[in-house]
């Protein structure tokens, strides 16, 4: 009897989780649109006014940290992560 409730419960929670992702799934942030509000950041435009950063952060953007949408939005909201990236962007720089 007690093996019968959790297999109900069980199945219960996997139909309740399928519906969840079938109406109310979170789409993908699109990477333009991040990148597009990047640009738009006082602090980036400075940023890429240095030659070998505007490099750096061009060649990051096909293949590291800056192709991935939720670091992106991670540098736009959080000021933490923002000061992590710009030291992290000067030091490859030089």
């Amino acid at each position: 009897m007690l093996v019968l409730i959790l297999l109900c419960l069980l199945m219960g929670g996997l139909f309740i989780q399928l519906i969840q992702k079938a109406f109310f799934r979170k789409s993908k942030p699109n990477i333009e649109q991040l990148w597009q509000e990047l640009e738009k950041e006082d602090w980036f435009r400075k940023l890429i006014e240095n030659p070998k950063a505007k490099d750096w952060i061009a060649s990051d953007k096909e293949n590291g940290l800056l192709n991935d949408p939720y670091y992106v939005r991670k540098i736009l909201e959080k000021e933490v992560h923002r000061d992590c990236f710009i030291k992290y962007v000067l030091e490859k720089a030089h």
